[in-house]
């Protein structure tokens, strides 16, 4: 399994992860922008970056793990989140191809 150290190497691909039934695949900024497209009141959530924000808050309350999440790339801020969530079995990361 991929952890967030990978990130950084994996930033020009495409992913795939899936949560319960339902599977997501773009890159991790995309996917993080369909996710929040489901959200119950989706103006709590102007952006992705808004919507990252919590998902970061709500997994280090909930986990009690830190997550780091890289400086100014929102791309890889979004992927180093799902390798955080993968590791506690919040969603599986089902693959990773290079963009092309």
């Amino acid at each position: 399994m991929k952890t967030r150290g990978d990130c950084t190497e994996m930033k020009n691909t495409k992913m795939k992860i899936q949560i319960d039934e339902d599977i997501y695949t773009g890159s991790a900024v995309e996917i993080m922008e369909q996710l929040r497209q489901r959200v119950f009141d989706i103006g709590n959530f102007p952006d992705v970056e808004t919507y990252l924000w919590y998902l970061h808050q709500n997994y280090e309350r909930m986990s009690g793990f830190r997550c780091e999440l890289p400086k100014d790339n929102l791309e890889l801020q979004a992927r180093a989140m799902f390798y955080s969530l993968a590791e506690i079995g919040a969603l599986q990361l089902l693959e990773e191809e290079p963009n092309g």
